[in-house]
C-alpha cells in the first residue's frame, strides 16, 4: 500500500562502463561448478562476507619511466601472502615462475616467462590511453610485465567499437592482424569471436587451467568456449550488481536502511518488498506517486539469481540451456509482478515523467533504489548526491536461497589476440600476465593498500566500508548473463515481459517463448546465427 491512500507498485580509471540487461545465468564459484548446477552460486549469508577480493586515435606508450625501479622478474611474486612461487632459469634461457595453487589444478605451477627482446605490444581498445604518470594498480601491471617479459605494451583507443570488431573479422578473412591484442566486449567474444575462428584459442599456447592465476573467482570460467579459452578479461570489479540506495530518501520516510536488514539476515523478498511500500508516496495529493522506491534497465530478471534460480543452465554437453521455467525462476517473476501490482516500480510512461533513461533515476531524487554495478557511485557523486547518502547493498534473498547474489550485466571486457599474431606463444605469456592484475598474490597487488581505491579513484568518497564488501565480494562470486551473448534480450524484454504485465502468469509467458528462445540460444552457440 503506497502512502496516502494510494494502492497497487553502464570509467574514471582505465575501464568503460557496460550498461546491458541485468540478469542472471550460470553462476561463478571457486567453490561450486556452474556447468554442474542450477544454483545460482556466489553468494553471502547473513553477515559472513568475504572481503578479500579484490573519438581519435593515440599512439602513445605506456613504457616504463626510467626512474623507476621495477622488480627484478625473478622475485615479482615472493613474500606473497596467498600463492607463493620462486623463479628460476631453464637451459633455453627462458624463466618459470613456479606458483602454488591453492584453487584448483596441478599443485605448483611452472609460469614461462619469456624474453620479448623488446616488443612491442599494440592493444586496440574503445578506453583511454592510459598514462604512465597515473599512480594505479592497471599502470603497476603494466611496468611489472614489460620488465618481467622484455617488451612494451602501445594502447590505442578506437572510439568505434564496432569498427574495431569488423577490423578484427576483416584480419582473419585477409591473415592479417592490425593489432597484437583486441579488447572486446564480453558478449561478442562467447561466442560469436570464437566461433568465427578470428581469435587464437588461447588454451593451445599457455595453461590456464592449472595457473592458480586463473583459477579464482570470476576468471576460472570466463573467457571460456566450449570448455577452450578464447578471452582473457582484466576488469573484474565492474562486474557484480547491486541495490544503490538514497540514504535521504529512506530518511525522508523513516525507512530502516537496508544494511541493518543485512546484518540481521532479514534482507529479503519480504522486506525488501515492504521497504517499497514505504518508499513510494503521494507528495502533492493528486492521487498518484511522486517518489518511488525501485527501478532498474532490467527490473525482473536480476531477481532471478536471488532466488537459486539461472536464466540458463548447461547440459552434461556443456551446452546452453533455458531454465528460467524452473520453480524458483518462476516464483522470482511473480515476485517482480507483485512489485509492479504494489504500484512501487515506475512504469515506462511514470518513468519518463521524472527522467529520460531508467539509469538516471535516481539523480532526479524521486527514485530511492537503482540496480547497477560499481561504477554508479560516480555518476550520482557527479549529479550531486552527497556521498553520505549514497549506499551499496545486494539484492534481497528469495525464499530458496541461503545467500546473497551479485547478479551481473554481462561479461567483463577481456583480450583477444587475433589469429595472425605473430609469436603466440611468447604472447599470450605476456598479455595474460598483464591482464591478471587483480591476482592477489602478485607483487602489484601486495604494493597497493587498498585495490578498491584504485581501481575506483573516482569512487573514494561513494563507496563506503558496507559498499566495498560488495565490491570485493562480486569480484569472486558473480552469477553471469549470458543473454547478450545470446541475443534473446530483446525477446525477455519486448514480448516475454509485457505478456506477464498483460495477465499472463510466469509459466504461462514463459512457456509460450521458451521454444522460441533455445533455438535462438542454440543456433548462436553452434555458430549457425550471429547474434
Amino acid at each position: 500500500m503506497i502512502n496516502n491512500n494510494i494502492s497497487f507498485w553502464k570509467r574514471m580509471s582505465a575501464f568503460v562502463l557496460s550498461a546491458l540487461i541485468t540478469a542472471t545465468c550460470i553462476g561463478c564459484s571457486p567453490k561450486v561448478n556452474p556447468s554442474s548446477s542450477d544454483t545460482a552460486s556466489g553468494a553471502v549469508s547473513g553477515t559472513d562476507v568475504d572481503s578479500n577480493s579484490d573519438s581519435t586515435e593515440s599512439t602513445d606508450d605506456t613504457s616504463s619511466d626510467a626512474g623507476e625501479s621495477a622488480a627484478d622478474s625473478s622475485n615479482d611474486d615472493s613474500g606473497s601472502t596467498g600463492n607463493t612461487s620462486t623463479a628460476s632459469k631453464n637451459n633455453g634461457g627462458t624463466a618459470t615462475t613456479s606458483k602454488n595453487n591453492s584453487n584448483g589444478g596441478s599443485s605448483t605451477f611452472k609460469e614461462p616467462i619469456y624474453d620479448l627482446k623488446g616488443r612491442t605490444i599494440t592493444i586496440a581498445w574503445e578506453n583511454a590511453v592510459p598514462k604512465a604518470s597515473e599512480n594505479n594498480i592497471f599502470n603497476e601491471s603494466i611496468k611489472l610485465t614489460e620488465e618481467k617479459y622484455n617488451c612494451k605494451f602501445k594502447f590505442v583507443q578506437k572510439s568505434d567499437y564496432q569498427g574495431l570488431y569488423q577490423t578484427l573479422i576483416n584480419d582473419h578473412a585477409s591473415g592479417t592482424s592490425t593489432y597484437d591484442v583486441i579488447a572486446l566486449r564480453g558478449y561478442d567474444v562467447y561466442p560469436n569471436a570464437a566461433n568465427s575462428g578470428a581469435v587464437l584459442e588461447l588454451s593451445k599456447y599457455y595453461d590456464f587451467d592449472n595457473d592458480p592465476s586463473w583459477n579464482t573467482g570470476i576468471f576460472k570460467t570466463v573467457g571460456k568456449f566450449k570448455n577452450k579459452q578464447y578471452g582473457m578479461p582484466y576488469s573484474p570489479n565492474e562486474m557484480g550488481h547491486g541495490i544503490w540506495y538514497n540514504r535521504a530518501l529512506f530518511r525522508k520516510y523513516n525507512v530502516t536502511d537496508p544494511w541493518t536488514y543485512v546484518n540481521q539476515d532479514k534482507w529479503n523478498w519480504d522486506t525488501f518488498r515492504a521497504v517499497c511500500k514505504q518508499l513510494t508516496n503521494d507528495t502533492n495529493g493528486d492521487g498518484k506517486p511522486d517518489d518511488w522506491a525501485y527501478t532498474s534497465e532490467d527490473p525482473w530478471l536480476a531477481f532471478v539469481s536471488t532466488n537459486n534460480a539461472s536464466l540458463l543452465t548447461t547440459t552434461a554437453s556443456g551446452a546452453p540451456k533455458f531454465s528460467l521455467n524452473s520453480a524458483n525462476a518462476l516464483n522470482a517473476i511473480d515476485f517482480v509482478k507483485k512489485l509492479h501490482a504494489d504500484n512501487t516500480v515506475p512504469d515506462g510512461k511514470e518513468l519518463g515523467a521524472i527522467t529520460s533513461s531508467p539509469f538516471n533515476a535516481m539523480t532526479t531524487g524521486h527514485v530511492a533504489m537503482f540496480n547497477y554495478h560499481a561504477r554508479y557511485g560516480a555518476v550520482l557523486l557527479n549529479y550531486g548526491i552527497a556521498s553520505s547518502d549514497i549506499g551499496w547493498v545486494y539484492l534481497p534473498k528469495g525464499p530458496a536461497a541461503k545467500s546473497y547474489t551479485t547478479s551481473t550485466g554481462t561479461m567483463p571486457e577481456m583480450f583477444v589476440i587475433p589469429t595472425a599474431a605473430k609469436s603466440p606463444k611468447e604472447l599470450v605469456a605476456a598479455v595474460q600476465d598483464l591482464a591478471a592484475y587483480w591476482d592477489t598474490s602478485r607483487k602489484v597487488q601486495r604494493k597497493v593498500t587498498d585495490k578498491t581505491d584504485e581501481l575506483y579513484t573516482a569512487l573514494k568518497t561513494s563507496l563506503d566500508s558496507n559498499a566495498k564488501k560488495v565490491l570485493y565480494y562480486q569480484a569472486e562470486n558473480p552469477v553471469f548473463n549470458y543473454a547478450a551473448s545470446y541475443n534473446v534480450g530483446t525477446i525477455l524484454q519486448n514480448e516475454l515481459w509485457p505478456a506477464i504485465l498483460g495477465g499472463k502468469s510466469a509459466k504461462q509467458a514463459v512457456d509460450t517463448y521458451a521454444s522460441k528462445i533455445q533455438k535462438q540460444i542454440t543456433s548462436v552457440y553452434n555458430g549457425t546465427l550471429v547474434n
